[in-house]
């Protein structure tokens, strides 16, 4: 696990120099604080901060060389069937200096080539320099747990694990103002586009090859496709099936020669990870949770069942409201674009919390985008249903205190046809409430249509099964970003066994039914039936969480947040648009007086501010400030 960057240039001199290499390597300490390396030759700059999980030895040390010297690696991830393929490279001849999964991938690409990534089960992002072709192949995994983005200057192109490894290199920090309209209603700018001009991100499931100057980019895992070749063999029994490979994704998610713990939230997803974990592991597993002052916000009592239940060490931290603006700050620095999901700081904290113990921690992303967990699916479960519904609305509007989901249920009916609803479901705030703030909206956004698109050609006339292949390409990136950011910023590793591609891949193939139905209405039938009768009762029969944050609350009655949202017309980015001022002043004052309906927008709009003032311009005095 690591953080890695480094350029590409075919033209005479050196356009990235070893001082220039160093700096957009060391941006990424926090990634790597246990080795560093970098190595420069005509035409390549590679560089590496190592964190070390498999073999601690300087035999991991990257830059990483073939034996026969032809190939050079950096590597951020793990792949954890690494001992499985070790052998077959071994049987043709391969030796190995280390125990490390990157030796293994080194080699592997040198004998497979780009077809190699079949092979692997795990989380990456790499670069590989062929010295004989003088070529350069960049990959990412099939979900984009790890991180990967790129740009190019004077003709050289640049990559690393975070942006701002790419500033180090001398890419302007310039904010993209075509991001306004997703940024605000989607929280993240999904596809290649990121919120800064010039720069992108290798897209999930992708690999990309530079040579001569020319870079080609090609998909190679595609989830449409691997679910439809599933369909011809499904599994007799679903539940038998996923509870299995589930258990066989946490054994492989062991791996480890440092300690390994659990991010423990209380929920359903988490706890049947830390229950996989423990049971293989036996006792003593450290779990780590997060606790609120808000009652309706703390999780913390059903965490502990679920750690007395398999003797787990339990371990809690609330943060609180003191630290909340110097965290949010670190937070944002660390993400390098608006922080999205208003936990953010509280897992960088726990995280942070969690470094003295462990270097690996486990973690239930996943399981609501893959199993339809999220209540906002449910409508889309029965599309003939919701035009009775739109015709009702007119009654519901009429009573003075809708309850919040039903409220929410008419906005995205008067969205019009059927598939605006599932473009637009993970969204807080619509294009069309932007008007009354003197912004102009779209309503367009190309890369989320394109999935939209395939999804409709996968699940026709399943608009809920659309929705969650739809999130699966966007929703659930932000998510990862998020986690990766969050932990590595403190120098920890974070897996997700839900995310395992078998799982992935198995469950989008199976039909709805075998998908949704389960007892009592509770969601996420295939985890909840199978790894979750492991739960305590309170666990399974619970209602469902998620990890909510009362940003309503900081933001009100932190000063500092306060003067950030009362001041927003006049900060930049917005001091320029796209927002009319005076609008957008009646608006924050409105929240700040108690309009708990302005809530989501005004914190995502606090959040851009907060990363403009971060993460753009002349960045340097902050990161430098953000990393003491």
């Amino acid at each position: 696990m690591c953080g890695i960057a480094g350029a590409a240039w075919n033209r005479p001199g050196s356009p990235v120099d070893e001082r220039t290499l160093v700096a957009m390597r060391d941006s990424l300490r926090h990634r790597g604080p246990d080795d560093s390396g970098h190595w420069i030759d005509e035409g390549v700059a590679l560089a590496s901060r190592r964190l070390a999980i498999l073999d601690l030895s300087e035999r991991g040390h990257m830059p990483m060389f073939s034996e026969d010297g032809r190939y050079c690696i950096v590597y951020n991830g793990e792949v954890y069937n690494y001992r499985d393929i070790r052998p077959l490279l071994e049987g043709r001849g391969y030796r190995f200096r280390s125990d490390t999964d990157t030796e293994v991938l080194l080699n592997l690409f040198a004998e497979e080539g780009p077809a190699m990534l079949d092979r692997l089960n795990g989380m990456f992002a790499f670069a590989i320099w062929d010295l004989r072709e003088r070529a350069m192949f960049i990959a990412r995994d099939r979900l984009g747990i790890k991180p990967l983005y790129y740009a190019f200057r004077d003709g050289s192109f640049v990559f690393g694990s975070e942006e701002k490894a790419l500033f180090e290199a001398g890419i302007p920090a310039e904010f993209d103002p075509a991001c306004w309209e997703e940024l605000v209603c989607f929280r993240y700018v999904a596809g290649e586009k990121t919120p800064f001009r010039g720069v992108k991100r290798l897209l999930p499931g992708h690999y990309l090859r530079w040579k001569d100057g020319e870079i080609t980019v090609r998909r190679w895992w595609n989830l449409s496709e691997r679910a439809r070749s599933h369909r011809d063999e499904l599994p007799r029994d679903p539940l038998r099936w996923y509870g299995e490979t589930f258990d066989d994704s946490v054994r492989l998610r062991r791996i480890s020669d440092v300690p390994v713990g659990v991010l423990l939230s209380g929920g359903l997803d988490s706890s049947c990870v830390a229950g996989a974990l423990a049971e293989q592991a036996g006792s003593g597993v450290a779990s780590f949770t997060v606790r609120f002052a808000d009652a309706g916000y703390d999780e913390g009592p059903l965490a502990k069942q679920v750690a007395e239940r398999w003797a787990l060490q339990y371990h809690e931290l609330t943060v609180s409201d003191e630290e909340l603006f110097s965290r949010v700050r670190r937070a944002t620095w660390l993400h390098d674009e608006p922080l999205a999901h208003g936990n953010d700081l509280h897992i960088l904290a726990i995280s942070e919390y969690a470094k003295p113990l462990v270097t690996v921690l486990l973690s239930g992303e996943g399981a609501d985008e893959t199993l339809g967990g999220y209540v906002r699916y449910q409508p889309l479960r029965y599309p003939a249903l919701l035009s009775g519904g739109r015709a009702a609305m007119p009654i519901l509007s009429r009573i003075p205190k809708l309850n919040n989901r039903i409220r929410k249920l008419r906005r995205f009916l008067n969205l019009g046809a059927i598939d605006r609803f599932v473009l637009f479901n993970a969204c807080d705030v619509l294009p069309n409430e932007l008007a009354p703030l003197g912004m102009r909206t779209s309503g367009e956004y190309e890369y989320r249509e394109a999935v939209l698109e395939e999804a409709q050609l996968l699940y026709p006339s399943e608009p809920a099964r659309q929705v969650m292949y739809s999130d699966q390409h966007t929703f659930l990136c932000s998510l990862l970003d998020r986690n990766d950011r969050m932990t590595m910023g403190a120098s920890i590793e974070c897996r997700v066994p839900l995310l395992d591609y078998r799982l992935v891949e198995g469950v989008a193939a199976l039909p709805s039914s075998a998908v949704f139905d389960g007892p009592r209405g509770k969601g996420k039938r295939l985890l909840r039936e199978t790894a979750g009768k492991r739960t305590p009762e309170s666990v399974r029969s619970g209602r469902k969480w998620g990890f909510a944050t009362p940003w309503w609350r900081y933001l009100r009655e932190s000063s500092d947040l306060r003067d950030i949202v009362h001041n927003l017309p006049r900060t930049p980015p917005f001091d320029s648009g796209p927002f009319e001022p005076r609008r957008l002043q009646a608006t924050v004052d409105a929240f700040l007086s108690g309009d708990d309906q302005l809530h989501m927008l005004v914190r995502q709009i606090a959040m851009i501010a907060l990363w403009h003032d971060s993460c753009c311009g002349d960045r340097r005095p902050v990161a430098q400030a953000a990393a003491v």
